[in-house]
């Protein structure tokens, strides 16, 4: 919530078309450690990184897979969700695109624990991100909002049909496939203009 309006502002300075590639710029990042992850996932136990083995910064998970919570797991959350609030400012993203990646890299989280997470965190960081696009004197369609509401909604009960259906790496290599299509329609698009 702190990081959004933060972003409003910076992407205030940026034209759209940097703004759009930057944004496709780092789906292909994301898209690709996630891939990564999802091929050769760690299961928790014995195979769970030490803070020693880790792959990168992330937060360690015990014997059972629950997080621990330390001071430097509590601090690297703080900080990725700035910018995970950032990010959502500059591209007027959540959920998929920046918050379940988050979670999924840094906290070691299953991709189906992350969306139902996210859902949340959405919630949150868009009331903040709605407020400064407001504040900014941005305007807002509520007819079109609505409608994308609506579609938000039916397809997030679809979503969740197909969700149960796939195991944790399946369904993660599945967002990546979507990622990616999106970061290429927004190149192609930006691109050939």
């Amino acid at each position: 919530m702190v990081g959004a309006p933060i972003g409003t502002w910076i992407a205030g300075f940026l034209p759209e078309t940097v703004l759009l590639l930057s944004f496709a710029g780092l789906m292909v990042i994301v898209a690709v450690r996630l891939w990564q992850q999802a091929s050769h996932p760690i299961l928790p136990g014995p195979a769970c990184p030490t803070p020693e083995h880790s792959d990168g910064p992330t937060c360690q998970r015990d014997a059972a897979g629950v997080l621990i919570l330390n001071s430097r797991c509590a601090v690297l959350l703080l900080i990725v969700g700035v910018l995970t609030g950032v990010l959502s400012g500059v591209f007027g993203v959540g959920g998929g695109f920046v918050i379940v990646p988050a979670l999924v890299l840094f906290s070691g989280m299953s991709i189906h624990r992350a969306v139902g997470t996210s859902l949340m965190v959405i919630a949150m960081v868009s009331v903040s991100g709605v407020a400064s696009q407001l504040w900014a004197g941005h305007a807002i369609s509520p007819f079109f909002t609505g409608l994308f509401v609506i579609g938000g909604i039916g397809g997030l009960f679809a979503g969740q049909q197909i969700g149960r259906r796939l195991s944790g790496p399946t369904l993660q290599k599945v967002f990546v496939v979507a990622i990616l299509a999106v970061a290429v329609f927004v190149i192609v698009r930006n691109l050939s203009v």
